[in-house]
């Protein structure tokens, strides 16, 4: 959500399924919520199409569909045919569909995930290109109704750590009425499944007496990547997203955008041959898969995790301890958040697992006494609508105050807020900002102190981009510097224009002032 406020997406309500604020990890030994670093909604549930097999009644639109109409409002021609054919043969590679229509193109992007049929079309053409390799997951969409979800399930994520052989992961994720269920591991198969439904830890979620039997759920075992593609890309050809390359378990859509945003500097800046994919493109392609044998480690450690009680115990007690000292320095805490969302890489979580104190605090856990094994659940449950992401500011509430130290900027989600500025004794009203817009954001280049007050004009949700963050995308993303300049110059401009006329204003009064005569 942080990635996409920065490009100036906003989701709206209706695609938001819910907003998530915690997750709670399940254990044998017992389980723990932890809130979202800065107490915000950060993460935003959504369908990627229309939702579950057999829904009756859609309240919703979908992420995917809300893409590509923010797409074709920038210009896109969408052609709602089936690819049946690519053929490069002529200048420029000729696509034809089921419909039987051809036109030729200057680039072919391939977004088709590993599921799909369309990539064997690209595998076909012989350029070098070999699919990624993959392995079975599950998914399960369980209709509860929306009072039961946000009774048992609330606005958090819960993960599993069980000691399931085959198992590595296992998530089940609140969506307005549904809740879905995703495993990942080793070849995920309907014996493994049963087996997960069965612990008491997942049943105790669930509502007493609840059955997966009850209903037909809409289930499926698509595959995912967990190893790169080999050479995705050709003259005037370039794959992108699960048929390149994808973040290991986590965070494929983040994947896709970071992949398709090099695939597009990469054609518009340097050229489409092979050679320029493979010089500009391949590189941030190999940082992922680089990435993604850091992240090997990492569950393959986890894994030992789970298989230990007394590791366990470790981190519960750890984790409990951070929660209820409500302080920012919480290191396990944000750890493991980092590893859930894949919101940092895995090479800075694996690095921030080897600092001395982290380590010494997490051994000194895991040897003394043992927690009672008792659920530490969240009681208190966010005012904020389920589908609002960010945090909510009540009118006139301060934002940010003029003199403090900005290590954040924000972006309003939804609502207004009024930006003034003191001089002496005089309070100076400099602008009003809404949805989309975003402030704070000097402070976080220059170690100057904040020059202005925000306000909250009504109620207001905005979304948080800590500093270390924002630095880290415009390294990745040297475009999104452009975009912050662009809004900066719009704003400096309309700034200078209320100066001028403030001062015209001001020289006209002093003219006639009956003194001045």
């Amino acid at each position: 959500m942080q990635l996409l406020g920065t490009e100036g997406i906003n989701l709206p309500p209706d695609v938001v399924q819910r907003g998530i604020d915690s997750y709670v990890l399940h254990m044998s030994v017992g389980s723990v919520s932890f809130e979202t670093p800065l107490l915000e909604k950060k993460i935003a549930t959504i369908f990627r199409g229309a939702g579950p097999l057999g829904t009756k009644e859609i309240k919703w639109r979908s992420f995917d569909g809300f893409l590509q109409e923010a797409a074709i409002n920038k210009g896109a021609n969408l052609v709602r045919e089936r690819v049946d054919s690519i053929n490069f043969d002529t200048n420029r590679p000729l696509v034809t569909n089921r419909g039987g229509s051809s036109k030729a193109y200057d680039l072919i992007v391939g977004a088709v995930g590993i599921n799909a049929t369309t990539v064997k079309l690209f595998k076909d053409l012989e350029f070098g290109y070999h699919p990624p390799q993959i392995t079975k997951t599950f998914l399960c969409e369980y209709l509860l109704g929306y009072e039961a979800v946000q009774k048992y399930f609330g606005n958090s994520i819960h993960i599993f750590l069980l000691n399931i052989p085959r198992l590595k992961f296992a998530a089940i994720i609140p969506k307005g009425n549904y809740v879905t269920m995703c495993l990942l591991g080793e070849e995920i198969d309907k014996e493994l499944v049963q087996c997960f439904l069965e612990t008491l830890e997942v049943k105790q979620c669930f509502p007493p007496g609840w059955s997966p039997s009850q209903r037909r759920p809409c289930q499926c075992f698509p595959k995912i990547n967990i190893k790169s593609a080999i050479k995705p890309f050709a003259d005037r050809l370039v794959l992108i997203g699960d048929c390149a390359v994808t973040r290991l378990y986590k965070d494929g859509i983040g994947a896709a955008y970071f992949t398709a945003k090099a695939a597009a500097k990469t054609a518009l800046f340097r050229g489409i041959s092979s050679e320029d994919f493979k010089q500009y493109y391949w590189p941030v392609c190999k940082s992922i898969s680089t990435d993604n044998a850091i992240g090997k480690v990492i569950f393959a450690f986890t894994r030992q995790v789970q298989n230990k009680d007394f590791s366990k115990r470790g981190i519960l007690r750890m984790v409990t301890k951070e929660q209820r000292k409500k302080n920012k320095h919480q290191p396990l805490s944000t750890v493991l958040w980092d590893t859930f969302t894949g919101s940092a890489s895995y090479r800075d979580i694996f690095l921030r697992t080897l600092n001395p104190l982290f380590l010494c605090t997490l051994i000194w856990e895991t040897a003394v006494g043992f927690l009672p094994l008792k659920r530490s659940m969240k009681t208190e449950r966010s005012s904020m609508k389920t589908s609002t992401l960010g945090k909510l500011y009540k009118d006139n509430e301060i934002i940010i105050k003029q003199g403090e130290v900005g290590d954040y900027m924000y972006i309003i989600q939804s609502g207004k807020v009024v930006v003034s500025q003191k001089k002496g004794e005089k309070e100076i009203h400099l602008a009003e900002l809404g949805e989309g817009d975003f402030f704070g954001v000097l402070a976080l280049f220059t170690r100057e102190l904040r020059s202005a007050t925000v306000r909250a004009q009504g109620d207001v949700v905005v979304l948080t981009v800590d500093k270390k963050t924002l630095l880290h995308r415009i390294q990745r993303d040297p475009t999104l510097a452009f975009r912050i300049i662009k809004n900066l110059s719009s704003h400096i401009y309309e700034l200078n224009a209320k100066h001028s006329r403030i001062r015209a204003a001001d020289r006209r009064d002093w003219d006639t002032r009956p003194d001045r005569k």
